[in-house]
């Protein structure tokens, strides 16, 4: 072999290490990526498993035994929570009875072979005109803020959900 040849046979063997440490490095992130999308399906199913147990709860606490007229006998914002009796176990588990009861709970979930999870939740009054801001006061609409965060995602998952109430009787 010459020079020339030594030479193009060197810089086809670059060529080929420089395509197959690029091509590892894409299927690395690939996996990464995968995994991400995994976990994030797990916090979005976890989320969304909470928001139907709440929307199956009565609007308040004293609309569990009675249709109410006035939104001053709804539970004032600043006693938004679960009641005394109680508890405040994860949601696969809860003995809540109205939609509020989730308010300032934070709970750790963990989803065997995935991760641990933190969920934390806030629930408050707003209005029907603007559903994105807090009211201190008594409203028919009241909204649930969940935040799910894990130590493998690098986003949190942020889920809402307002809750109205419609007496029919």
């Amino acid at each position: 072999m010459n020079t020339g040849q030594m030479m193009l046979a060197a810089g086809a063997l670059v060529l080929l290490g420089t395509t197959v440490i690029t091509v590892d490095r894409m299927f690395g992130n690939q996996g990464t990526i995968l995994r991400q999308t995994e976990i994030g399906v797990y916090a979005i199913s976890l989320g969304t498993s909470i928001l139907e147990e709440a929307q199956g709860m009565n609007f308040d606490e004293v609309t569990v035994n009675n249709a109410i007229t006035s939104t001053s006998s709804l539970t004032a914002a600043s006693s938004l929570g679960p009641e005394s009796g109680e508890t405040t176990t994860p949601a696969s588990s809860t003995k809540f009875d109205d939609f509020d009861d989730y308010n300032n709970l934070t709970e750790g979930l963990q989803v065997a072979g995935v991760d641990s999870f933190t969920v934390k939740i806030s629930v408050y009054y707003v209005n029907d005109s603007a559903p994105d801001t807090k009211v201190t006061t008594p409203t028919w609409y009241k909204r649930m803020d969940l935040k799910i965060t894990s130590t493998a995602m690098t986003d949190t998952v942020k889920m809402s959900y307002i809750f109205s109430y419609f007496n029919f009787r």
